[in-house]
């Protein structure tokens, strides 16, 4: 009978939180105020009550409404005290159908003691109401781990030696990442705990869904890929052994199973997974690395996030997991301004996660240099996915571009290695949308698009590096036979060869004359081909380039070579150094047609200069390869003949077959008229190479 006169004086709000769930959380904000010493916040010295709308779901309205010296304050204490105690006779208290429905569904994944599902429902409910949330705030903010655990073992009345081992490293909440506490975050009690994601809280409370749908913006099926294992030819061999090693692991259900999948971004890693486990016909769950709202997801969440996962789709034997990114949380890098490597103080934990892990994964990284080697020796395989060889490459592009394009459009393409399989997928998918005639040229404008916007150079289909026509070896002015070079050459197949002279000497194009004669094709790499600013990254693409060119028996061509092969004791940074020995162990190893370029060769690495076997210098014009060049030139562009300039031209040092090429490209929107002309052109490039005053001659 008191209970009820009690109850209908002082009514609770019932509109606060589900009818569900009155009872049980006004008991727990009750046991906060009168057994938890919250009363000395709840209603201050002035006899204001902290939280108005606490009050008022307490049934206090009464008290809000009047001025603060119509009543004593120990007047709604004893109310309150009075109620606490009805309700603990009224234990135990019903919860929220569809909360109490996905904790059973959760259960079932990932097995949950009665205590270990009541502290999850009361996280749940506490991120999910503020009421409940400003309640643990009248006991206390910027709380230790130790003082939130005697909180939650006081509120829920589990012991704290249970919430001790509960919260272990060998707990269920540790080992799943559901639930667990923030040793760093003190700012409040709700902030020490954490959910495995903040949408998880919400999902609980509100969706009728399994489990897995709970998590989708966390681990997500993965989509179906576009390749097959043919496209992955040129790793046949790693291949072969990873897919017996997954079929015996899956079989046996065996555990800690992790491969390394690394390489340069765009050669289909990812892809790879997909390929594998659409083949192996298992289901493949990729863990996100970016939230609902496509904010990224930091490392140490995202490894909570994996573990979760292993939790709860352990159950299907037949799962693959995939982690891409995964330098977010193997990086040893301090991330400073020089990248400079710093040691990892303590790898027990991914040690840990690398042995127990019930479904086998794979982990992608874009940088394996980032990670320690002592971590890499804990993969059961790292396989590197180099950029495929550009044959290969041509012909993923055929494959894949559903006749779009003519023959020399897709050998143009596969010249440039950022071409990944995706972007060729993705450009179809939009050009064959397209209601226009040339979808060829809306493809090239989407791909490039896409290159411009990774920082790539973008691709110029009608450029070509083929040589010229009328290419002629009588305008090279070097100290050897040529003919007999080339011969040579043919005959042992193998040559490290180093030309070096003034620029435009004709140096690049005899290289690619070479794999002409040869019946090669030749592989052309620049500086800015070849150098990055990542740390690591310019020493792969030396590695890819020689490895590009043995698989495809091409001559490789490094253009400009004394840009990352300079003398190391010249060198300011170790990363410098490093490139210079790249070079050295690749040219050791190559035992194809490597030639390199250079206008400066006092600067390359004395020891690169011993690794080559001819160097072979390139020089300016002599006076009768110019007197025919220029004849040679007068003659294609249809200029009269004047005797008088043969002297003139006597005269002339330093000219190259390079400022003929440019006066010829001049010339398309300036016009040569007359041989005067054409010399003057000369003049004018020399004089820019030289910086020497020449003394003018008669005419313009």
């Amino acid at each position: 009978m008191f209970g009820k006169k009690l109850f209908d004086e002082h009514p609770i709000d019932e509109d606060v939180v589900e009818p569900e769930l009155v009872e049980k959380v006004t008991y727990w904000i009750l046991k906060i105020i009168i057994e938890m010493g919250g009363h000395k916040a709840f209603i201050d010295s002035d006899n204001d009550f902290q939280y108005e709308d606490m009050a008022k779901f307490l049934g206090l309205q009464k008290y809000v409404e009047l001025d603060y010296d119509d009543f004593d304050r120990v007047e709604p204490l004893l109310i309150l005290k009075k109620r606490l105690a009805h309700l603990k006779r009224q234990r135990p208290f019903g919860s929220a159908p569809l909360l109490s429905k996905n904790i059973e569904r959760l259960n079932r994944l990932i097995p949950l003691t009665e205590q270990e599902q009541a502290i999850l429902e009361f996280v749940i409910l506490l991120k999910q109401y503020d009421i409940i949330d400003n309640a643990v705030n009248l006991i206390g903010q910027n709380l230790t781990t130790s003082r939130s655990k005697k909180i939650l073992s006081a509120i829920l009345e589990i012991s704290l030696e249970e919430i001790n081992e509960i919260f272990s490293v060998h707990g269920t909440f540790n080992q799943s990442g559901i639930l667990q506490f923030d040793k760093e975050n003190s700012y409040s009690f709700s902030s020490k705990l954490e959910l495995l994601n903040y949408e998880f809280a919400d999902n609980m409370i509100n969706l009728d869904e399994e489990i897995t749908e709970m998590i989708k913006h966390s681990v997500r099926p993965a989509s179906m890929g576009t390749l097959t294992l043919e496209d992955y030819s040129y790793i046949q061999e790693d291949l072969e052994i990873l897919l017996s090693y997954l079929k015996h692991a899956i079989a046996h259900q065996q555990q800690g199973v992790n491969v390394l999948l690394y390489g340069l971004p765009g050669t289909g890693k990812t892809e790879l997974c997909k390929t594998i486990a659409n083949v192996l016909d298992l289901q493949l769950y990729e863990i996100s690395y970016a939230d609902s709202d496509d904010d990224p997801i930091e490392g140490s969440t995202r490894l909570r996030v994996y573990k979760t996962a292993q939790a709860l789709l352990s159950s299907n034997q037949q799962t693959l997991l995939m982690y891409d990114e995964a330098e977010d949380i193997f990086d040893s890098y301090d991330g400073g301004f020089f990248m400079l490597p710093k040691k990892q103080s303590d790898k027990a934990w991914i040690n840990k996660i690398l042995e127990n892990n019930q479904l086998p994964t794979f982990w992608i990284t874009n940088h394996i240099e980032s990670i320690d080697n002592a971590i890499i020796r804990r993969f059961d395989m790292s396989i590197e996915l180099p950029i495929p060889a550009r044959s290969k490459r041509a012909e993923i592009i055929r494959k894949y571009s559903n006749n779009i394009l003519e023959d020399a459009e897709i050998d143009r393409l596969a010249e440039h290695e950022a071409i990944a399989p995706a972007v060729i997928s993705t450009a179809v998918k939009v050009s064959h949308s397209l209601d226009i005639q040339k979808k060829n040229r809306a493809f090239l404008k989407l791909i490039n698009n896409t290159l411009k916007a990774q920082g790539h150079t973008e691709i110029n289909i009608k450029k070509s590096d083929d040589l010229a026509p009328d290419y002629n070896l009588d305008f090279l002015n070097t100290d050897a036979d040529l003919f007999e070079l080339i011969e040579g050459i043919k005959t042992y197949e193998s040559a490290r060869l180093c030309f070096y002279g003034l620029s435009g000497t004709g140096k690049s194009a005899f290289a690619k004359y070479i794999a002409k004669k040869l019946d090669r094709p030749f592989i052309l790499k620049s500086g800015s081909d070849l150098i990055s600013k990542w740390v690591g990254a310019t020493e792969q693409n030396i590695a890819s380039a020689f490895r590009e060119a043995h698989e495809e028996g091409a001559v490789l061509i490094f253009d400009e070579v004394d840009g990352f092969l300079a003398e190391r004791g010249d060198t300011k940074v170790n990363w410098e150094r490093t490139q210079v020995n790249e070079m050295l162990v690749q040219m050791e190893n190559f035992e194809g047609i490597f030639i390199a370029t250079t206008n400066l060769i006092d600067h390359l690495d004395k020891a690169s200069l011993r690794r080559f076997d001819l160097k072979l210098e390139f020089k300016a014009l002599t006076s009768q390869q110019l007197i025919q060049l220029f004849d040679h030139v007068s003659h294609r562009l249809q200029l009269p003949p004047d005797a008088h300039l043969k002297r003139e031209l006597q005269q002339i040092q330093h000219a190259t077959t390079g400022d003929f090429a440019t006066i010829l490209r001049q010339h398309r929107f300036r016009k040569i008229q007359t041989q005067s002309q054409l010399l003057q052109r000369l003049y004018d490039e020399i004089h820019l190479k030289t910086k020497d005053q020449r003394k003018t001659v008669g005419f313009i």
